[in-house]
């Protein structure tokens, strides 16, 4: 469950950066466009997505392609990360023995509580 809430933290890292990225290139072009993530990738490596389109389409369907993974490629990368961030912050924070739910570190034991004496 750690390992949910430490991807989920670091998607919602990466809409922090998604958002900075598009208020500077905004700033910059004085027009405001959402960075998809296909252009998110091409702008990290062009190579490695221009290789990922001809493979999909030659070993499995151009359909595949058209029809699936370009749409995906369309949505702006603030929502992507966000939705995925928060929804891997909910599935790690999910837990059920009883223990006291910590927000980022997770489950830890019930405290003892010292007694006074006389």
């Amino acid at each position: 469950m750690v390992v949910f809430r430490v991807l989920g933290w670091l998607l919602l890292a990466m809409a922090v950066a998604a958002v900075v990225h598009d208020c500077l290139a905004w700033w910059t072009e004085g027009t405001f466009h959402l960075l998809g993530l296909g252009d998110l990738w091409s702008h990290l490596d062009v190579g490695s997505l221009g290789d990922a389109q001809s493979a999909i389409q030659r070993h499995l369907s151009i359909s595949l392609w058209n029809w699936l993974v370009r749409p995906v490629l369309m949505i702006p990368a603030l929502a992507a990360f966000l939705a995925l961030g928060f929804v891997l912050l909910w599935l790690g924070g999910r837990g059920g023995q009883g223990t006291e739910q910590g927000f980022v570190i997770g489950s830890r034991p019930p405290r003892r509580r010292r007694s006074r004496g006389l």
